[in-house]
């Protein structure tokens, strides 16, 4: 059975943990993993940096001292 995001907001809430806090490694995991995707043509480009985008917006919801520029740069992505 996949791991959906309720039930895994449950398993948080239910260890004790509330809401799901990223911290600086696993921003660093995600942005890595954004970097090595292939981009070696315009619309890999463009879904790389579609995909760094949105990731940046939705961690940016899950710290308070999330930087997005540093997000950004090290995915291989600009503001």
């Amino acid at each position: 059975m996949p791991l959906t995001a309720e039930s895994a907001l449950r398993k948080d809430q239910t260890n004790g943990h509330g809401s799901a806090k990223l911290e600086h490694r696993h921003f660093a995991f995600i942005a890595a993993t954004i970097k090595a995707m292939p981009d070696h043509a315009a619309t890999l480009r463009t879904q790389k940096r579609s995909v760094a985008l949105a990731f940046a917006d939705a961690c940016a919801g899950t710290n308070p001292r999330f930087d997005r520029a540093r997000f950004l740069r090290a995915c291989g992505e600009q503001e």
